[in-house]
Formats: structure tokens, sequence, C-alpha cells
């Protein structure tokens, strides 16, 4: 599924829909945090307890703090789907922070 990968910037990545490539991805248990319009952040539960770095990214678009890499997907019911075309505006700021 198509995501966005949000660390030091933002880039889009292809994932599988599974719980152990999520987990890989965030580098540890996932939790989830609902977004407006349909989008779901992925986060690694346990960062701030494992000393990972602050997003102030993921924290900024999330609306709480983040700690470690996070992904934003998007959600269709109960599973994870596509991250909505919306969160594609967040790819410009790599441009803006540069």
């Amino acid at each position: 599924m198509k995501a966005l990968k949000i660390t030091g910037i933002v880039q889009p990545v292809e994932i599988a829909n599974d719980l152990r490539a999520l987990q890989l991805a965030v580098d540890g248990y996932i939790e989830t945090i609902g977004l407006r319009d349909g989008g779901v952040m992925i986060v690694d539960e346990e960062g701030m307890l494992k000393g990972k770095p602050q997003n102030p990214l993921a924290g900024l678009v999330a609306g709480t703090m983040i700690y470690g890499t996070a992904l934003i997907v998007g959600a269709d019911e109960d599973e994870f789907d596509d991250v909505p075309e919306n969160y594609m505006e967040l790819l410009r700021l790599n441009d803006e922070l540069a």
C-alpha cells in the first residue's frame, strides 16, 4: 500500500499491508493515531521509552508528541489502505524545510 514515511523528511513509500512490515517500518510494536480525513498515523508505541528522537513534523500532523519514525496510511473500515491523497501535500514540506 502507499504510505508516507516521516522521519526528518516526508517520503512516499510502498509497504506491505501486514503487521510485520508495519512493525519493521516503525521499529517496534505499532500504535495507531486517528487523523482527519481518513488518515491514520502508525508509530512505535514505545518510542519515547526506547529513547527515540522526537519527530516534530509527525507531532505537528498528529497533534501530540511523536518519537521515532511515523507512517501515514489510510483506513478502510478495519483495514489499512493507501494514504489519502490530501496528505500528499506534506511532501511539499521537504522543499520548504530544506
